[in-house]
Order: structure tokens, then sequence, then C-alpha cells
């Protein structure tokens, strides 16, 4: 057999197996994925999503107040608690379909001295929304003063998640919406949530709807009386408010001429079914607007009107305040549709986890 026909191995191969038998040490240690490890190529990492640490504060609070409202008696509270665990869920899965860890979303698991009605992964009950103690929870202590000051408290937070996911600001601004209308409810006073005017095409377009409202009830002010017109009377000053406000950033209010009835109004009843659909409209309409309304940033010199007359148990609070142009129109968003959620439940609309949206 010649030189040429001898076999052997290639260089190539040599050589492979050369590299092959020099990395074998370091693959059997295998590579250590560590939070302050150095960056390897090749391995992913994962990037946040905008405002996740309040987004996670956000969803555990709010498992928290269902907690706290089902250790309220009452239909509403009862009602309340169904709402966050509702809210809950759809945050958790937001979060998660977001990639962010479990472990972050749960937070730690409950010991297993904890009550069992806590779920696996809850946060404490004497937590609050805003992710700070609040008054205790326990059965006997708790309060429907308690409820509505943590209703209250994450509904004037609201413009602090302006710089979130697109996306997510519909939602938001109708779960803080939700929020105002239950802090107004439990203590017959709006939480006070300020911010600067804003303007734009959503803030006209609910002016219109705003007005719109305002003729069906006058209608419904005028054809009954008693119990039934002063309730309407409340409710025609706070869409008076709710216009003023939308207007004070400089949106045009187009016209306001009359409109025809959906049907005949010629007796008390027929007033009261015209004020729920009223109300029910303009829940509606508002929502087809919170994205947009949500994203918009304050109106240059102008400043949102501050609260409304006595006869409205304030059921709408703002007033501008310096350094949250970024988040105006969340706040906005809380007000008026926290306002419409109010008069919508006094008109007997019930409740919505997510307001305008649902």
């Amino acid at each position: 057999m010649g030189e040429a026909a001898r076999p052997g191995v290639s260089r190539r191969a040599l050589l492979a197996a050369s590299v092959g038998a020099l990395a074998l040490p370091s693959a059997a240690c295998g590579i250590r994925l560590e939070d302050d490890a150095p960056r390897l190529p090749l391995v992913p990492t994962r990037t946040p999503i905008p405002l996740e640490s309040e987004l996670v504060a956000l969803t555990g609070g709010t498992l928290a107040l269902a907690v706290l409202a089902g250790t309220v008696p009452g239909a509403l509270a009862a009602s309340l608690a169904t709402i966050h665990r509702r809210q809950h869920t759809v945050l958790r899965t937001t979060l998660l379909r977001g990639q962010v860890p479990l472990s972050l979303v749960d937070g730690p698991a409950a010991s297993p001295s904890a009550s069992s009605e806590s779920p696996r992964g809850s946060p404490d009950p004497a937590t609050s929304a805003t992710g700070t103690p609040a008054p205790s929870a326990s059965p006997t202590a708790s309060t429907v003063e308690s409820l509505a000051s943590a209703e209250g408290e994450s509904a004037v937070r609201a413009a602090e998640f302006a710089g979130a996911e697109p996306d997510l600001l519909a939602t938001l601004a109708s779960l803080h919406a939700q929020r105002f209308a239950a802090g107004t409810l439990l203590s017959g006073t709006a939480p006070t949530v300020a911010g600067a005017a804003v303007a734009g095409d959503a803030v006209e377009a609910m002016a219109a709807s705003t007005s719109a409202a305002i003729y069906l009830f006058e209608v419904v002010s005028a054809r009954t009386s008693g119990r039934v017109r002063s309730r309407a009377d409340t409710t025609l000053r706070v869409l008076r408010s709710l216009r003023a406000d939308q207007v004070a950033g400089g949106a045009s209010l187009g016209s306001t001429l009359g409109q025809p009835l959906p049907f005949p109004v010629t007796t008390t009843a027929d007033a009261a079914r015209l004020a729920r659909e009223a109300m029910l409209a303009l829940r509606s309409g508002y929502g087809e607007h919170l994205a947009a309304l949500a994203a918009t940033g304050a109106t240059p010199g102008a400043a949102a009107v501050s609260g409304v007359d006595a006869g409205t148990a304030g059921d709408l609070a703002g007033g501008a305040a310096p350094g949250d142009a970024a988040g105006a129109g969340l706040a906005a968003a809380t007000r008026w549709l926290g306002a419409v959620e109010v008069q919508a439940n006094r008109w007997g609309v019930a409740l919505a986890p997510f307001p305008g949206l649902t």
C-alpha cells in the first residue's frame, strides 16, 4: 500500500477533536446564570416591561383589596371583593404574558401558618393597594372607612402609570376610575385626584358625550318630581362639572342642541329608565376614548376645574398639580369615568371591574 493510500485522520478532524477536548471541562461545570454574573455572548437576558415594579405592586395590592373587602360587611363591599378578584386575574395574566417571572408576580409563597382565606402567593391583607401598610384587615378591625381609604389611595396614584405600555393605558385608566368610584360610594366624598387640564380629540368626543347626557337628564328632571327629580338634579350638577373640566383645556363643545329621545318619557318609571340608559351610554362612550385620553399630556397654561358644589357630595374633585403633565390624561380619565360610574350606580347600574371596557 502506498503512502498516499494509507488510512489516517485528517488535520481538520484532529483539530476539531482537540478543541472539543479542551471545551469538555467547562461544559461539565455548567453555566451559572446569576443576576450579578458577567454577560456572556449568546446567553438571553430579559428586559423588564415598562413600570414593571409598579405594575407588580398594583397587582399584589389589588388582591389585598379583595381580601380586605371580603372582611367588610355589606353588599357593596361584597361586590368590590368580587371586582378586585377579577381585576387581579386580569393584571396577573397580563404580567405573565409579558414574561414577568411568576416569582415576581406572586411574591413569596404564603407560610403554612397563613390564613386559609389568603391564596398562595397573595400579599398580606394588611398591605394596601399602594403597597404600603394599611389599617388592619382582620374581621374584627375592618371597617368601611379603612376600605374606602384604601380604594381612594389607589385612585389618586393613577398618574404614576403614565409610562406604562400603550396597550395597558385604557385598562389602567378604567381600573383607577373604579377605585375612584368605590372610594366615593363608600365614604360619600370623592378622592382628590389632581391633574392639569387636557385637550385633544378624545377630550372633545367625551365632552360631546357628556353634553348629550346632560340633555337627557334635563328631560328626566323636567318630567319627574320628588326624590327622583332631586337625584336627577344631583347627576346634572356632576355632569356639568365634568363638562367644565373637559373644556378647561380648550376643547370645543360643538352643538349642544336637543336630540331625539330613545323612547317616550311620560312616567316616573320612564324617566328612571332613561337615566339608567343615559349613564350606561355615557360610560360606554367614555370607554371608547380611554386609551387616547390616558396617553394625553397636560395642556400648557391651563388648569383643571377644582371641585364641584356641595350638592354633589364630592363626586368630582380635581385641581392642577405641578409636575403631573405626563399623567394628566390618566388623572382626568380617573376623575371623569369614576364620577360617571358613581352616578350610574346610584341609578341602579352595577359596578364593573373595568368600567367603560366591560
